[in-house]
């Protein structure tokens, strides 16, 4: 599951990207260049400076286990409002750079 930021979200599609996905590998948050934010397996797919260049920003990697994804984390209100904050002050101009830490 994916949704573009350019289209009106809220934290409800926030919460739903975050369902969407298992905690039982390492994922990362990204957005592309055309405002298109979803979730990335990097258990398998790993990635590196080259690969970033091609991305508008991406997230700290959330590694398995630690609840970043999930069914539990899509129900944190608190989770989820924050990851929505980061998307919009990070969207369309980056506030804080390329690599988003929350």
């Amino acid at each position: 599951m994916a949704f573009d930021m350019k289209q009106e979200w809220s934290d409800t599609h926030v919460a739903a990207l975050l369902s969407s996905v298992k905690d039982d590998r390492d994922w990362r948050l990204e957005v592309d260049k055309e405002g298109m934010v979803s979730l990335q397996d990097k258990t398998a797919n790993p990635t590196g400076a080259d690969y970033d260049t091609h991305l508008h920003c991406y997230f700290e990697l959330w590694q398995q286990g630690t609840d970043y994804v999930g069914a539990s984390a899509a129900s944190d209100k608190q989770l989820v409002g924050t990851i929505a904050n980061a998307l919009r002050k990070n969207y369309p101009a980056l506030e804080q750079g390329q690599f988003v830490y929350i």
